[in-house]
């Protein structure tokens, strides 16, 4: 089956709909996300709980969670991912629980649907975290929570560094630590390991470069990749289509 991803853009809102097969390795997103299944099942697991998703049952994912998905046939589902100003809105809100049934997938849509007619961002946050609201833990809104200020440093270097070969060693030298201290402190921060959250950014480059006229070749050689060819299976086994696929359905407003 031929996977299908639309991706709909408008401010600090992505909304993505697809329709795979996929199963997506072990990553992590810097927005927060939620989302349902909309037909069929897929094996979900969020900051290592997992969970069998079915049609009309929602999954939250937190900033820098680490999520995968396996799935062993086809499944559909819509994902509102929440970025910048807004995702900074719901950094300090802890959850109970990543997944929760809901009665009908038509509540999700229904609110995407309003949002596309009238631009309101906050108004499209808070409708979803009233959706949700059984999955926050009591009294989270007023607790803090921050990341360890290495993490932080950790992740800005490992960003402008992404066009470059990724070398735990060196990263470990940078920070004076050593490379197991390095693994387990920056996963349990960030919900991902060094190398994972790498690509993830390698993927962000490719993300925002490929409509800018480079063909792939010179992407792949900007990237310190063989060639085009691993750019292209790096790419489609992050975001389960084609570099190809991606430009054709993503609608930026």
């Amino acid at each position: 089956m031929k996977n299908v991803i639309k991706f709909y853009e408008k401010g600090s809102i992505e909304i993505l709909y697809g329709k795979s097969s996929h199963s997506f390795p072990l990553h992590s997103h810097e927005c927060f996300c939620v989302g349902a299944i909309t037909k069929g099942s897929a094996l979900f697991t969020i900051n290592n709980t997992k969970c069998l998703l079915e049609e009309s049952m929602v999954f939250i994912i937190p900033p820098n969670t680490g999520i995968s998905i396996t799935a062993n046939s086809q499944y559909d589902y819509i994902t509102i991912c929440f970025k910048n100003e807004l995702k900074k809105q719901v950094e300090h809100i802890l959850f109970n629980k990543f997944f929760l049934k809901i009665k009908s997938n038509d509540e999700i849509f229904n609110l995407c649907d309003i949002f596309k007619e009238n631009n309101n961002e906050k108004q499209l946050l808070n409708s979803i975290l009233i959706l949700i609201n059984s999955t926050i833990a009591t009294n989270s809104l007023v607790m803090e929570t921050s990341t360890n200020n290495t993490v932080l440093l950790i992740c800005e270097y490992i960003k402008q560094t992404a066009a470059k070969n990724f070398s735990l060693d060196t990263l470990a030298e940078s920070f004076y630590l050593s490379k197991y201290h390095l693994i387990r402190m920056f996963k349990k921060e960030m919900g991902v390991t060094p190398y994972q959250y790498y690509i993830q950014a390698k993927m962000g480059i490719i993300r925002r470069q490929i409509f800018n006229g480079k063909s792939e070749t010179d992407l792949a050689i900007n990237l310190n990749l063989s060639d085009s060819s691993h750019l292209c299976k790096i790419f489609k086994r992050q975001m389960g289509i084609s570099i190809q696929a991606y430009k054709k359905n993503l609608i930026r407003k």
